[in-house]
């Protein structure tokens, strides 16, 4: 393809163990690219290849979730103070079934992993694990980060779909249902208080890809997310992660 073909970029969208192989080779001939999550399946290879990308790389990791526009709102209001954070909890429960090969931590938890260090601003690896509960199909990963705790909650083959963000304070509480793209905020402590509703109906894998293709058409060098995240993913899933046999 390389040889006939003048590629103006390329999604690598195979086993993540041929990621870093097919990557290298493009980066070499300067090729813009998107490459899906995981960027590997071996730290060490990883922390190599982020660490030696040449200055015009344009490398896109598919955490889709960061061009979410819900999610970039509730991180906006952490910033700004609007929504304090005690609890933060993901969830994603899918009725299909889990992929032959496929470890359910670096397939499904990894979303929320990365949605947890995007929204707190910590790396994985400075936070606690307090418990880790696993089966073949599903996982349920608590966190704590100075005072902060974190549930991830993940499964396949479960009764119905989940997918949500939620964001607890003392004053007031925002979820985000990154699948309808509503987003409600609780305020007050009461339980019959009505949420305000927002609603956000982008898709997040159209902003993703409108996202590499800007970076491609302004020839903007960028590291998607930042190589410290990267590397801080990879770390986390080499010690936490794992790969079952097919």
């Amino acid at each position: 393809m390389m040889g006939a073909e003048n590629l103006t970029g390329v999604a690598v969208v195979t086993p993540p163990n041929t990621h870093l192989e097919l990557a290298e080779k493009l980066l070499f001939e300067n090729i813009p690219l998107f490459v899906e999550k995981p960027l590997a399946d071996n730290h060490g290879k990883a922390m190599n290849f982020l660490q030696n990308l040449p200055d015009s790389t344009i490398l896109v990791t598919g955490y889709l979730l960061r061009h979410h526009a819900g999610l970039r709102r509730m991180k906006a209001a952490i910033e700004d103070r609007e929504l304090q954070v005690e609890t933060l909890s993901y969830q994603r429960r899918t009725k299909r079934p889990k992929p032959a090969g496929l470890d359910v931590v670096s397939t499904l938890a990894v979303h929320g992993l990365d949605a947890t260090t995007f929204l707190l601003d910590a790396p994985l690896m400075s936070m606690d694990i307090t418990r880790f509960h696993r089966t073949h199909n599903s996982a349920q990963i608590w966190l704590r980060h100075e005072g902060q705790v974190v549930l991830i909650d993940v499964a396949w083959g479960a009764d119905e779909e989940q997918r949500l963000i939620g964001v607890q304070g003392t004053l007031r509480g925002a979820v985000l249902d990154f699948g309808t793209g509503e987003f409600s905020w609780h305020i007050g402590d009461g339980l019959d208080e009505k949420p305000l509703l927002e609603q956000f109906s982008g898709e997040p894998l159209e902003q993703e890809w409108l996202y590499f293709l800007e970076k491609i058409s302004t020839q903007s060098p960028c590291v998607f997310p930042p190589a410290s995240t990267l590397m801080d993913l990879s770390a986390w899933l080499e010690e936490h992660g794992g790969q079952e046999s097919v």
